[in-house]
């Protein structure tokens, strides 16, 4: 989580007298390790008018697992999984792989899991994600996205606490309108505080808080992945010749017209563009991952980029190859199988701070020579001119693949070819940095917004992934949600009418807003360091 979010309560410092402040942190935290403790915490906080925050391992860009006075639930030690072989879903309409998982599952865990059972679940690409949480509720992407779809798009059947404090049970047969609401309308974390700056609310949904979930698996599906890279620097005593940065964008464009190949591949194209200003230079790296190929297979499906990038002088060997079954994590050598704890933290390690923003690009803006051009000179005036760096995956969820489901994943992501995003390289706190203003701040995140307004203009209609993009977008609803937005703020009203589960760009945010202590209002940036009242 990137520390401008707390409002900058305690960021790292050389300085050994330096202060710290609360700041947008809970108050309190329930550690919950049962399913009570997950209602009691609902009813207090409802109950009281405090503020109330879900977490559950707390990856959010935004800072959605924090809140200024709340009362935090954390479902992390919310644990438990099993594999079946021949479930059966409520309703009878699925037979076959099933896995049943409690809400503080890890991606490390769900790893494990499909190596041992020796069958393929989607979980994220971080090994501590949770993936019960905001991954999967805001749609969830992984290596498998263009081959099975997302992580909304395989469940079978839900258990939540409403705002109520209720236990329910969501599935096509039951709750189905909170069922589809779930699988892509929920992502983020939400927050409630109606009169008492004493707490808040946040947690891994807009809904209610999900404590387990059954989705569907697959049989073992091996990946085959090798890696591409080219920079207007050379690395090291490599023998290559030196490109021009014009070279270098002839690479990106040669890439770009492969990429859709890699989608229809079922594949994905894991990618990073880094501004010549970055200590690599004018840099391009992909790791190319395609679903169920052989070796001999994969080296005839990369061949022809490879040719193209030495024909235009880009100097690029056959990759080394790797297949496997799932991702590599590095403590799942160790064979108690448990996830090892966070690093110990060092002197002069630096911490993220970055503001971050994203676009889905439609397969039509990659489709002709000529809206090819558009969106790779897009794309290269916000690495270029905005000294930004570029993060792209390239995969295609689309519904035939993803099995057709009746969800509120986001409608942009059924068209995508490219996930977008932009950040800023080198925005962290390394003890030595000032600490910048809120002014300051708000100019950068305009600053960054502007350059989207690039993207959005070449991408009309589409959209942007709520779990990995600016929550103060300008156009949030349309970007998040879509043409799902009115149906899921109906859901919103319906199952939690006293707001008790808010969160910033989730649906129904814009009716709450965070103030300063005594009530007053704020302009610019929003940060979780003050109270959270009703709007008007």
């Amino acid at each position: 989580m990137s520390q401008w979010a707390s409002g900058n309560a305690c960021t790292p410092t050389s300085q050994p007298n330096s202060n710290c402040t609360h700041g947008g942190w809970p108050e309190y935290v329930v550690r919950a390790t049962t399913l009570r403790h997950v209602q009691l915490a609902v009813k207090f906080a409802r109950n009281q008018n405090i503020r109330l925050v879900i977490k559950n391992s707390g990856h959010d860009f935004n800072g959605k697992s924090i809140g200024g006075y709340s009362l935090s639930v954390w479902t992390r030690n919310l644990k438990g999984m099993t594999y079946d072989p021949n479930y059966t879903s409520p309703t009878g309409s699925y037979t076959g792989r099933a896995v049943a998982y409690a809400a503080g599952t890890q991606a490390s865990e769900g790893s494990t899991l499909m190596r041992q059972k020796n069958m393929v679940m989607i979980v994220a690409g971080g090994s501590t994600v949770g993936i019960a949480g905001g991954f999967l509720q805001g749609g969830g992407h992984s290596a498998y996205t263009s081959y099975y779809g997302l992580a909304a798009d395989q469940v079978l059947a839900i258990t939540a606490v409403t705002a109520d404090g209720r236990v329910v049970e969501a599935h096509e047969g039951e709750n189905a309108d909170l069922f589809w609401a779930f699988r892509g309308g929920g992502g983020g974390n939400p927050s409630h505080q109606k009169g008492n700056p004493t707490a808040t609310d946040q947690r891994s949904g807009t809904f209610g808080i999900v404590t387990s979930i059954v989705v569907k698996a697959f049989p073992a599906t091996s990946i085959t992945s090798g890696s591409v890279r080219f920079s207007t620097t050379p690395d090291r005593g490599s023998s290559a010749p030196p490109i021009s940065a014009e070279t270098f964008w002839a690479g990106m464009r040669a890439y770009w017209e492969f990429s859709i190949a890699i989608c229809d591949a079922g594949g994905l194209g894991y990618s990073f563009i880094y501004p010549s200003s970055s200590s690599a230079g004018l840099t391009f790296t992909v790791s190319i991952s395609v679903p169920n190929k052989t070796t001999t297979q994969y080296r005839q499906f990369v061949r022809p980029l490879l040719q193209k990038l030495n024909d235009l002088g880009i100097q690029q060997p056959m990759p080394t190859l790797k297949r496997s079954l799932t991702l590599s994590f590095p403590y799942e050598n160790d064979p108690t199988n448990k996830a090892s704890p966070l690093s110990k933290r060092v002197i002069g390690e630096t911490t993220g701070h970055t503001l971050i923003a994203s676009r889905f690009f439609p397969r039509t803006t990659f489709s002709t020579p000529s809206t090819l051009e558009t969106s790779h000179l897009a794309i290269r005036h916000v690495v270029e001119n905005g000294s930004l760096t570029f993060h792209g995956m390239n995969y295609a969820p689309t519904l035939s693949v993803s099995g057709n489901p009746n969800n509120s994943v986001n409608p942009a992501f059924r068209t995508t070819v490219l996930h977008a995003q932009a950040y800023e390289s080198n925005a962290h706190w390394d003890g030595k940095a000032p600490i910048l203003s809120h002014e300051a701040l708000t100019e950068r995140h305009q600053r960054l917004q502007g350059y989207m307004q690039g993207w959005r203009n070449v991408t009309p209609g589409s959209g942007s992934y709520i779990n990995e993009g600016d929550a103060q977008e300008w156009e949030w609803k349309e970007a998040f949600f879509g043409s799902n937005y009115e149906r899921l703020a109906r859901m919103k009203r319906e199952w939690d009418p006293e707001g008790v589960f808010w969160a910033i760009g989730g649906v129904g945010s814009d009716e709450w807003e965070v103030r300063d202590l005594d009530g007053g209002k704020r302009e610019g940036i929003v940060t979780q360091d003050g109270r959270l009242c009703k709007v008007g």
